[in-house]
């Protein structure tokens, strides 16, 4: 089961955000066709987009897109506080590899920007841009949530794809100091970069995050939320018509007049929805 973890580390001194999204993965795998380097890039999106999601409220809601100018395209995930995430690439059919393992790098370029915007529920949405660094998006994160957000994080991501190109383990971590994090606070979140350099590792070898919890702070953590992951995309019918509603009276006639109908694909979820004659018509009737 996917799942993640809210908890307070070192006395609440430090937060921690633990999840496990290898079905949030495949099920993206399965849904867009993501080849293997593909699908490590958009697994590690849709885990920290998860885990940025838990730090939000209610109806709260935040998109992540990243641009490193490289073979991928355009990378965007979706997620909320309720666990829910979604997301897609604009070239699935990437993979790169060096030295055995795949290479994010070259997939994701290193020239770009990460753009987070979050619907917080107020009149605009905040929106915070930063310069990728290095196309390692672990890193690229963390230097994200010290300058766009000034909180000293330390970030790991972990995928590892099978030969049958599905995932085996995807999931990640995000630590953070707290306003009242000591020194011995930042000394315990330095000595732990190594030992979460292998994220995937760490997964395998505990099948309950409570219990890579328990090898990692030993003992000195409170659980404070335990949340379902899951990849799902809300799209409906309504919400596509709408769309189609911007395009204007004059634009839909044409769509009327040459094909006679109109097909709409969700970028997200791959879902088709098709509009008849007389539908289309009374969307046009609708703007009068």
């Amino acid at each position: 089961m996917d799942y993640l973890l809210k908890s307070l580390v070192n006395n609440r001194n430090v937060r921690c955000y633990l999840a496990r999204t290898t079905n949030v993965c495949n099920k993206a795998i399965e849904i867009h066709d993501l080849w293997p380097s593909a699908a490590s890039v958009l697994g590690k999106t849709l885990t920290i987009t998860l885990m940025m999601g838990a730090m939000l409220k209610d109806e709260e809601a935040l998109t992540v897109k990243i641009d490193g100018n490289g073979p991928i395209g355009l990378i965007i995930a979706d997620g909320n506080a309720r666990g829910e995430v979604r997301g897609y690439v604009n070239n699935p059919h990437v993979h790169f590899s060096r030295e055995g393992k795949l290479d994010d790098v070259i997939t994701i370029g290193y020239n770009g920007y990460i753009d987070v915007i979050k619907d917080l529920r107020l009149r605009e949405m905040y929106t915070s841009t930063v310069p990728l660094q290095t196309g390692n998006l672990a890193k690229d994160f963390t230097y994200y949530f010290l300058h766009s957000e000034q909180t000293p994080s330390l970030v790991s991501l972990g995928v590892t794809i099978k030969e049958d190109n599905t995932a085996e383990i995807c999931g990640g971590i995000i630590i953070q100091l707290m306003p009242s994090a000591t020194e011995e606070d930042i000394v315990m979140i330095e000595s732990m970069e190594n030992q979460l350099k292998e994220m995937s590792r760490l997964l395998l070898r505990h099948e309950r995050l409570e219990d890579l919890m328990e090898t990692l702070f030993k003992g000195n953590f409170q659980i404070l939320e335990t949340i379902p992951a899951v990849f799902k995309c809300p799209c409906n019918k309504e919400s596509f018509a709408r769309g189609i509603a911007t395009l204007g009276a004059e634009e839909i006639e044409d769509i009327i007049e040459t094909d006679g109908k109109a097909e709409v694909v969700c970028h997200y979820c791959r879902s088709a929805y098709n509009f008849d004659k007389d539908e289309l018509k009374n969307i046009k009737e609708g703007l009068r």
